[in-house]
């Protein structure tokens, strides 16, 4: 019989969360795994029905509440952050009410199994809180000015799972614990190289102000030369600004919107039959926010796995793309830097991508993740022997 694995998060995008589902994968054929997640959001809606996964319900006045109450002081936190630096505000809905959702529903379901996973420090807490000792998957990370960093009980760390030794040091200061480097990256497969006739540009994942979506479509708005796919979710309000600000565009099908979900299979064919992707971040998120300056996102590795080169923002995280010859960084997000940054991939184009799929092949999920599925097949081998 297979030892069972427990992997939890707070978050309700399951299905935009390719390191858990990576993971799930990788574990599945040796272990019984469940996820623990939440029921989708507005934004997201759909769920995952191909993997065992358990999807909590929050009360909808008890949300509301915790949500517009976060909405509005979080408002007032970005006023007094201009008198006062230093003043943060930590969401009520995700750093209280849902680790208390999880926590009820943990005991009420008497959730147990041989190892336990949690992702990211919210749900570490929790989740530390019933079973002690746990092993820990990062993916997002809160400023340390969030009090969670204090409750952690770091000593109770089996393992961690991270994307880079600078996150690392940055959790866990000073300490030597088990830690696996893997980057949000998907399996990549020789025969997804692909010769289709490359044509436009591609805005993968989510469609948001933060993620400067609104410079990437000025850009086109200045070169009519130029096309643009987006495509990824996005909230209402982003919506309703882009068929409005820009309906020229759409209407000139110089932009074109794609929400239709896809699978990570399908959708690495779909990128592969464009030219040159996005992977910015406002400049405002990334001064702010340790996460967004240090972390590669998903979106990145799913083009460099298309073959798609990059235009992307100059940070820490994304020096990989540089290192492997995969796109071109940029300081700022004028349109006149847009198109230079374009003319340097266009001068050597298979150079360039080339380079995503050297970069894709080195942080290739399997290969990366394999130390981790070793690690705890020893574990729980050396528990059993022990019994």
């Amino acid at each position: 019989m297979k030892k069972k694995v427990l992997i939890l998060t707070l978050n309700d995008y399951i299905i935009y969360q390719p390191t858990i589902l990576n993971l799930y994968d990788h574990l599945e054929p040796h272990f019984d795994v469940t996820v623990v997640s939440f029921s989708p959001g507005a934004q997201v809606k759909k769920k995952d029905n191909t993997r065992n996964i358990i999807y909590l319900k929050t009360n909808f006045l008890l949300r509301q509440f915790f949500q517009k109450t976060d909405f509005f002081l979080s408002n007032g936190f970005k006023i007094l952050n201009k008198i006062i630096p230093s003043a943060s505000y930590h969401y009520l809905y995700y750093n209280k009410y849902l680790p208390a959702v999880l926590r009820a529903s943990i005991k009420k379901r008497k959730l147990t199994a041989d190892i336990i996973i949690a992702a990211d420090f919210p749900a570490l807490h929790t989740v530390q809180e019933i079973y002690g000792s746990v092993h820990f998957l990062s993916l997002e990370i809160e400023n340390n000015t969030n009090p969670i960093h204090k409750k952690v009980d770091r000593n109770k760390v089996k393992s961690v799972f991270i994307q880079s030794r600078e996150r690392y040091d940055y959790l866990f200061p000073g300490m030597n614990l088990p830690v696996f480097y893997v980057q949000n990256a998907p399996v990549f497969k020789e025969g997804s190289i692909t010769n289709y006739d490359r044509k436009d540009f591609i805005w993968s994942g989510a469609m948001d102000r933060r993620l400067a979506i609104y410079d990437c479509i000025n850009f086109f708005d200045v070169y009519p030369q130029y096309r643009l796919v987006l495509k990824g979710s996005a909230e209402r309000k982003v919506l309703k600004r882009i068929n409005e600000q820009y309906v020229h565009l759409i209407k000139e099908n110089r932009i074109k919107l794609d929400q239709e979900y896809l699978p990570a299979a399908s959708f690495l064919d779909y990128l592969s039959h464009f030219r040159i992707g996005f992977s910015f971040y406002s400049w405002e998120l990334i001064s702010s926010s340790f996460n967004y300056a240090t972390a590669p996102s998903g979106k990145l590795f799913m083009n460099l796995a298309a073959g798609v080169p990059v235009i992307a923002c100059n940070i820490p995280g994304f020096k990989l793309v540089e290192e492997f010859s995969a796109g071109i960084l940029v300081s700022d997000f004028k349109p006149e830097t847009i198109y230079e940054a374009n003319k340097k991939i266009e001068s050597d184009y298979e150079k360039y991508r080339q380079g995503c799929y050297a970069a894709a092949r080195h942080f290739s999920f399997d290969k990366t993740a394999a130390p981790y599925i070793e690690f705890l097949l020893k574990e729980v081998a050396d528990t059993t022997s022990k019994i």
